[in-house]
């Protein structure tokens, strides 16, 4: 049936059209190549691709959105992983992420201090400080409070101002650090319990007025094994 004339025909037309639409689609791209960005952004967003890409998450994970603010993180977190614990101490900043979570089924929304979290011992996954250690008087201390309630091999990350100098901060924000150099954040990472810190510079976005931000990540330290005698 393939090599009779009528399908040698069709398939040389559905050739044709094929290759008409890859021609058309390369023109379009050796035009917009200059303005895509803008164009992209136009038509699907800022970051359509940041948001998708939550997608590679593993669906059995439960988070903590630790120090979670208004709740935009855990919103962006709910629909790829299984659970996550939203905390804050703030009651006003909870107050705003109860209103935006409010249909999310998989997400708890609890006060609590990062030195001292309302969650049980290894019963997160991951945890995520998102712009939030800087207001934290005893990092040190907050750090070993996550550790607390991550399980065996559960992973960190920390997203954070690099070191700046904009001492206003201080006074209008109630920022207590002026930011982390991967030295300081490596001690309190490895005393906690923690190992293979991963510290990468972000990209500076030229339309930000605030100081550059790194990620960071880290491994929960494998417990020693038992030695029997």
């Amino acid at each position: 049936m393939a090599s009779t004339p009528g399908a040698l025909q069709d398939a040389a037309r559905l050739d044709a059209v094929v290759a008409a639409r890859r021609s058309g689609t390369q023109a379009f791209f050796a035009t917009a190549s200059a303005e895509w960005d803008a164009l992209r952004t136009d038509l699907f967003g800022a970051r359509a691709d940041l948001a998708a890409a939550l997608a590679l998450l593993d669906p059995s994970l439960v988070v903590g959105d630790l120090g979670c603010g208004t709740g935009a993180l855990t919103a962006a977190l709910a629909p790829h992983v299984a659970q996550v614990h939203a905390v804050d101490a703030s009651p006003a900043m909870l107050a705003a992420a109860s209103a935006r979570l409010a249909s999310c089924a998989n997400v708890t929304v609890t006060e609590g201090a990062l030195e001292a979290l309302p969650l049980p011992d290894a019963s997160l996954d991951v945890a995520v400080l998102m712009l939030v250690l800087h207001h934290v008087p005893d990092p040190a201390r907050a750090l070993r409070e996550v550790h607390r309630v991550l399980r065996p091999a559960g992973r960190l990350l920390i997203t954070d101002m690099r070191p700046h100098a904009q001492e206003r901060y201080r006074d209008t924000m109630g920022h207590v650090w002026l930011g982390f150099a991967p030295e300081a954040l490596g001690a309190w990472l490895r005393d906690a319990g923690f190992e293979r810190m991963h510290y990468v510079p972000l990209p500076v976005d030229p339309s930000a007025t605030g100081p550059a931000l790194f990620s960071c990540t880290a491994t929960m330290m494998p417990m020693p094994a038992l030695v029997v005698a």
